[in-house]
């Protein structure tokens, strides 16, 4: 039997994708602020504690907590504070949302992301694109993130679409090979003028979507 490949829902990742992620203005700042090298608040981010934070095994008071121990300021900030630093890191890929606001006129789409939620907040607060989708699947609340199975089984069985029925866009090379590995098609983001070479090469039936972007 042959299975129909139409491209019928699109998820889409969020940092990196529909929007840049550029933490030198807030990691300055945070540097300062706290009196310690930007070195010593980049070591402090861990992938370990980053980890943990976006899984949800850390609230933002805890991941807030961790930080400024590993940091070894004697600055105190309070949350509010820090949160204000921790959210100016996202800016709108505006090539990006054009699509995506284009392609919500004509398949259900969904976000698949790795995230916290105080980044969360500033997505629903700051980008009315959260609102144009169907919904999202986020690592902090499903407790599992991408390249993990787990995430993109839930993601998939929300949608209601088979996985060779959806097309997943994603920055992250690993993450695009694990969504492959889930069935899904999948294209690896690098910037917008690849991104529409690759949509005419392979998904013909989606490149009106870029016509007039």
């Amino acid at each position: 039997m042959t299975i129909d490949r139409t491209i019928k829902a699109l998820f889409f990742d969020i940092g990196g994708v529909l929007v840049r992620v550029d933490s030198s203005s807030a990691i300055e700042k945070l540097s300062n602020r706290l009196r310690v090298e930007e070195g010593a608040i980049r070591e402090a981010m861990s992938p370990e504690l980053l980890e943990q934070y976006e899984k949800g095994h850390l609230n933002s008071n805890q991941f807030y907590e961790n930080l400024l121990i590993n940091c070894e300021s004697g600055e105190k900030i309070g949350i509010g504070e820090f949160k204000k630093y921790w959210q100016d890191v996202l800016f709108p890929n505006d090539d990006m949302l054009d699509f995506l606001e284009k392609a919500t006129q004509r398949l259900p789409v969904w976000l698949l992301s790795n995230t916290n939620d105080f980044h969360f907040d500033m997505l629903i607060e700051k980008f009315p694109f959260m609102n144009w989708v169907n919904g999202g699947t986020y690592s902090f609340i499903e407790g599992s993130m991408k390249p993990e199975p787990l995430i993109y089984e839930r993601a998939i069985r929300r949608s209601g679409k088979q996985p060779h029925q959806i097309l997943f866009i994603d920055d992250l090379e690993k993450n695009v090979t694990a969504a492959r590995e889930q069935g899904l098609n999948a294209i690896h983001y690098q910037d917008f003028q690849a991104f529409q070479h690759e949509l005419r090469s392979n998904y013909p039936d989606l490149e009106s979507l870029i016509e007039s972007v």
